[in-house]
């Protein structure tokens, strides 16, 4: 007789083949938990693709009406939520949105967990009248899930839920290994100048315009950007403003693993200037390549993951002149930049390794079993 399948629904405002922070730890959590034991659905919002199951994940797909403050409006959404029965209902933080329809729609399940992914900074006007929900929602909570622990000591808000945290980082698979052929081709584009690489979602507070302006005062580099989204018309104003055509290109959003593994393996120094993050996955995937991070001065996550003056350089958000510093200290110190990178990949070693993440996971869920 076959043992019964535990049901995982995970519920954010989008997933696959949307990219994004979120959305890879969501991918991350399905591919840990085994199909044989686990049964896996991820409801989302997309008006472009339908609803669908692919390896081993239904994606139960819903089309939004419109998008404010990075919520997706949605009477599909709410539905949906509505007909939800499962055993772990697993929220992904912040989706104001998800948490009103969690108490009109009233979903089954027997645990609630939470992945506390960023806080509401910059966005308390807004979200006032919706706090005593969101406070509710984490009181439920059986377990709450965080990606390192000083982000519970930044955070006010997570203080009180310390004794539900989890902490389980994003992991990297140190065994997937991928030829890089097109590496050197890379480097010959840009007449083996110095790269300098930022990848994410194109979002004013990941900070690329500091990134673009720094570039006025560097010589013998350039800037890469990978990556699509709302804020890529100031970007394209900026670059031409500064006149920095030939320095500053923005390559769009690059989902084949192994294009976005070469850029990685070419770059030179991975850039991570977002003034408001709490993991940065894009650092732990250049530090697998023994790429060095100049990285800003957060206090979560994304200085858990990589260390100033270890395995990169930290400086102040959106402070040019130092970020403007720190690329020269690095682009002209072979060595320093060559002993942060290795540093780097032993770092993702010892943390960041997608085995030891894997366990974590399976011990996360298995109470409901």
């Amino acid at each position: 007789m076959s043992q019964e399948k535990t049901k995982i629904t995970q519920v954010f405002r989008y997933a696959y083949p949307h990219t994004g922070g979120v959305e890879a730890v969501i991918n991350q959590i399905n591919e840990s938990l085994p199909n044989e034991e686990y049964e896996k659905e991820v409801l989302c919002c997309s008006n472009t693709e339908k609803s669908s199951f692919e390896n081993g994940v239904k994606y139960n797909r819903a089309k939004y009406l419109f998008e404010i403050l990075n919520n997706n409006v949605s009477l599909s959404f709410l539905w949906k939520l509505s007909r939800v029965n499962t055993d772990i209902l697993h929220y992904h933080m912040p989706y104001i949105f998800a948490v009103i329809c969690h108490f009109i729609a009233r979903p089954k399940y027997k645990k609630l967990y939470i992945t506390y992914h960023s806080s509401l900074k910059g966005y308390e006007k807004f979200m006032k009248p919706f706090w005593g929900f969101l406070r509710t929602l984490y009181d439920k909570a059986d377990k709450i899930h965080v990606l390192s622990e000083n982000i519970i000591d930044y955070d006010s808000f997570l203080q009180p839920y310390r004794n539900k945290c989890v902490v389980i980082p994003y992991g990297i698979n140190l065994n997937q290994d991928y030829c890089n052929n097109n590496v050197q081709n890379i480097k010959n584009v840009y007449q083996n100048q110095k790269i300098l690489l930022c990848v994410g979602r194109l979002m004013k507070i990941k900070g690329y315009q500091y990134a673009i302006e720094m570039m006025k005062n560097v010589n013998n580099a350039v800037l890469l950007i990978i990556g699509e989204g709302t804020y890529r018309q100031e970007l394209e104003n900026l670059i031409s403003a500064y006149n920095l055509q030939n320095k500053v290109f923005l390559l769009g959003e690059v989902r084949d693993e192994r294009t976005k593994a070469e850029y990685y393996n070419a770059c030179d120094i991975l850039l991570f200037p977002s003034y408001k993050d709490m993991f940065g996955i894009v650092q732990t995937e250049a530090m697998r390549y023994e790429k060095p991070v100049i990285n800003t001065n957060l206090g979560t996550g994304v200085n858990f993951v990589s260390i100033d003056k270890e395995t990169g350089l930290t400086v102040e958000p959106t402070n040019v002149e130092q970020l403007t510093n720190a690329i020269h200290e690095l682009i002209n110190n072979d060595e320093l930049r060559l002993q942060y990178g290795q540093n780097a990949r032993h770092r993702v070693e010892d943390l960041f390794n997608i085995e030891k993440v894997e366990n974590q996971y399976m011990n996360l869920y298995k109470d409901i079993k």
